[in-house]
């Protein structure tokens, strides 16, 4: 398995999910780019660090100093690794990255002889596994996916045929491990569901637990009379005697702007709507049903009492997806871990 560690591991830290994943035994990840690989090292992350996105050969040393396995996806690049590692001591591990049809970073079928060649006269290459990203794998319709899988494993018999052990073959992402029975091979990606988010409202839940809210508290708590405007412009008019609560967080720190008029945050118990323009560093709601004083606890995020705010419902709001309202999440924001249970 590979956890996929990239964005901060979406929104929730990197550093401390990947400790308590090793804890757990994993020895594998996965992140987008070399920094994200060397913040895990310098915080004592041991294993196998796989790079998804791009890498480039200038930046060899780095990569081999760290211990980082980057992902070949073009001969041009490919062909700058084989250069810098030819007078190596020790091989360098690298993946291979093959485009099923994603259109996106990848070898494409017909460059897959062209590579298996570069392999063949490249000893100080090292080939630990090798790939794809799955365009579909949330589709109910199991041909995209299935069609994404033959030409992966295509690919990689032609590696073999011409002499290159794939090592791990993988494929599957969250929303391919929960509906895709076909696409789990040597290895798998979690990344959302690892999180206990859902891909996709479509997919039946398997009992997932979101691992992370979001809340503050007020800071400050205002009276005003009804015709009084709000926030930046006045956009927001009070239309009656309203009770105004002032919360220390903002679209710098992950809650969008375009939450304004549409968001809800759990306050008292109730729901306060978010009224006037969600700004950079405050937010305002009327917490005039609810009830609001200064260091009430307030959910942007997650569960309050009866009543839970889910990725999701932030997601329809922005007309977004879970993905983005969570990475967005600011590196202000103070991540607070709780310990496990004994019994974890």
């Amino acid at each position: 398995m590979y956890p996929v560690l990239k964005a901060d591991a979406y929104g929730h830290g990197a550093v401390s999910v990947a400790r308590r994943l090793q804890s757990e035994g994993a020895d594998r990840y996965a992140v987008a780019i070399a920094e994200e690989g060397i913040a895990l090292r310098r915080a004592g992350i041991a294993g196998e660090i796989l790079i998804l996105g791009a890498s480039y050969a200038s930046d060899f040393p780095m990569l081999r100093g760290y211990g980082l396995v980057p992902a070949l996806g073009d001969l041009d690049q490919a062909r700058g690794f084989a250069e810098r590692c030819r007078n190596g001591s020790a091989r360098f591990p690298v993946q291979l990255k093959l485009d099923s049809g994603m259109g996106r970073l990848g070898f494409r079928p017909d460059a897959v002889p062209a590579l298996a060649e570069l392999l063949r006269r490249s000893p100080g290459l090292e080939v630990r596994g090798v790939f794809t990203q799955l365009a579909s794998d949330k589709d109910p319709d199991p041909g995209p996916t299935r069609r994404h899988l033959e030409a992966l494993h295509k690919g990689v018999e032609m590696l073999r045929s011409a002499g290159i052990a794939p090592g791990a073959v993988h494929a599957a992402s969250s929303g391919a491990i929960l509906t895709k029975e076909e696409s789990l091979l040597d290895a798998v990606r979690p990344g959302l569901a690892l999180y206990g988010v859902l891909p996709s409202e479509d997919l039946a839940d398997p009992g997932l637990t979101p691992a992370l809210s979001l809340e503050t508290e007020v800071l400050a708590v205002k009276d005003v009379p009804a015709g009084t405007p709000l926030g930046y412009g006045g956009a927001y008019v009070t239309a009656r005697p309203s009770r105004i609560a002032v919360l220390p967080i903002g679209y710098h720190d992950g809650y969008r702007r375009s939450f304004t008029g549409r968001a809800t945050v759990l306050l008292r118990g109730g729901r306060a709507p978010v009224v006037g323009w969600v700004s950079m560093d405050l937010t305002l709601v009327d917490a005039t049903e609810t009830g609001a004083e200064a260091g009430d606890r307030s959910v942007l995020l997650g569960g309050f009492g009866s009543d839970t705010i889910t990725a999701w419902e932030l997601a329809r709001l922005a007309d977004t997806n879970p993905y983005e309202i969570l990475s967005a999440i600011g590196a202000r924001v103070q991540r607070v871990y709780e310990p496990s249970d004994a019994s974890d």
